[in-house]
Formats: structure tokens, C-alpha cells, sequence
């Protein structure tokens, strides 16, 4: 009995059916970052991303029970996967919980081997759009790398389309590109990738404007038709954040498939 216990045992593990010791989550995210950046990544295997030059990435540093602090600044490929992203369509009142920060958790390393690693790599592959052309007309730079700079102007023209009284939401971007840390913290922001947009900030709501005391209320004033247009061309919102920062969009396909 105990033979054949033990038999069963490594057949599990020889599998070529599973990947060594990872969950099916694991599994299914590692699907999703793969068929979210083609153009990049080929395959996984044995708690690996393997990329189409052949390099390798740690998706799990193995480090368990970490903070919601420790993860957002020391995080694994696993981690910047593991808050599900609630998109508008799937409930648009969702209200994200405590903590609750789906794609505000970056693995660097994962950002740098795409859109560069470092200022002047990244500068190699920016281009211009024109933002609002019929009504702002005015020049953003965005990344080239998975093809950034066409969606974010297929997001301009449906923008374009839309009511005046809810295009004067966009009409004056913060901007796109910006080689920065964020504020208090040694992470760098996504904009030093010309990946994310901040829309106007006048109309705007940001977690630390209105935090007394470590405590602070959910506010928003972005129309949801807005969110769902950048939805729709693989760009997630900070509005989707317990940490909100409701101007905030940036390109995370792998947290919208």
C-alpha cells in the first residue's frame, strides 16, 4: 500500500501536465502575462518566464506571508498578479477594498526588460500622438514598445467622439512620459516607462489629498465612459485602487484578459 501511496506521488510530480509545484493560479497568470506581451515572452516553465531572447525571470520569489507594504515595495512577478483588477463592466460601483491595489504593484525588473532600463533606453523608443486632435491638439510622448503609442491615439479618436461634458474630463492631460520616482518611495513610477497618463487633474481625486490620519474616503468624479474606453485598449485605472488616484491610466493588459 505504501508503494504504490508513494508511486502516485511521483507520477503527480513528473507530470508534464503541470508545472513543478504551481498552483493552477499560478498557472492561469502566467498564461496571461504571456498572451498579454507576445511580442516578448514565449513561454514559462518551472516557475519561469522565459522571453523570446531566452532570458529567464523569477515569477515567485517564494518569500511568504509578506505586508501589503512589503509586496508593493519588494514584490515578485507573482505578487503584481495577485489583486484581481475589477473591470467597469464587471461592476461599475465597485468600490475596491482595504488594500485593494490591482496593478499598483510593479516587479521593475519585468518593466525594464520590455520599455528599457534606463532613461536613455527608454527615450530610444518614444514617438509623438496627437491627443485630442480636433479640440486639445496637443503632443504627448508615448513608448513604441507593445505597440503603446497606437492604442493610447485609438483612445484619443473614441475620446474624440464623446459629449463635450464628458470629453472636458481629458482635454488637458497631465502628461505621459516622466522619468520619476514616486513620491516617498525608491519605486519607480510607471510614467518612467511612457506607459501611463494622468487625465486632467483638476477634475481628479488622489488618496493622499484627502488622508487625515491614515484615514480616507473613496472619491471619484471620472465618468465611467471614460474608464471603459481605456479599458477596452489594455489600460487599467487608478480609480480601481483603494490607494485611488482616479487621473491615473496605464497600459497592464495582463490584469484585463
Amino acid at each position: 500500500m505504501l508503494k504504490k501511496f508513494i508511486t502516485s506521488i511521483l507520477l503527480i510530480v513528473n507530470s508534464q501536465n503541470i508545472e513543478l509545484f504551481a498552483s493552477n493560479e499560478d498557472e492561469q497568470n502566467l498564461t496571461k502575462l504571456a498572451k498579454a506581451y507576445p511580442a516578448f515572452i514565449k513561454s514559462f516553465s518551472n516557475n519561469k518566464l522565459i522571453f523570446i531572447d531566452n532570458d529567464k525571470m523569477n515569477y515567485d520569489d517564494n518569500i511568504i506571508n509578506k505586508t501589503f507594504e512589503e509586496m508593493i515595495n519588494n514584490p515578485s512577478l507573482k505578487d503584481q498578479m495577485s489583486i484581481k483588477y475589477i473591470k467597469i463592466d464587471e461592476n461599475p460601483n465597485y468600490i475596491p477594498l482595504q488594500n485593494e491595489d490591482a496593478g499598483r504593484v510593479r516587479y521593475e525588473p519585468f518593466f525594464k526588460k520590455m520599455y528599457g532600463s534606463d532613461p536613455q533606453e527608454i527615450k530610444e523608443n518614444l514617438t509623438k500622438i496627437i491627443w485630442l486632435p480636433k479640440s486639445s491638439n496637443k503632443i504627448l510622448l508615448v513608448t513604441t514598445i507593445n505597440d503603446v503609442h497606437k492604442k493610447l491615439q485609438a483612445i484619443s479618436d473614441e475620446l474624440e467622439l464623446l459629449p463635450n461634458e464628458i470629453k472636458s474630463f481629458v482635454d488637458n492631460p497631465a502628461g505621459v512620459t516622466n522619468y520619476r520616482k514616486i513620491s516617498n518611495t525608491n519605486r519607480l513610477s510607471s510614467h518612467s516607462f511612457g506607459i501611463a497618463i494622468d487625465i486632467n487633474v483638476k477634475d481628479s481625486d488622489y488618496w493622499q489629498w484627502h488622508k487625515k490620519d491614515e484615514v480616507f474616503e473613496y472619491k471619484n468624479k471620472i465618468p465611467l465612459e471614460i474608464v471603459r474606453i481605456f479599458e477596452k485598449h489594455g489600460f487599467i485605472w487608478g480609480g480601481r485602487w483603494y490607494h485611488y488616484d482616479t487621473m491615473h491610466f496605464e497600459y497592464r493588459p495582463e490584469l484585463l484578459n
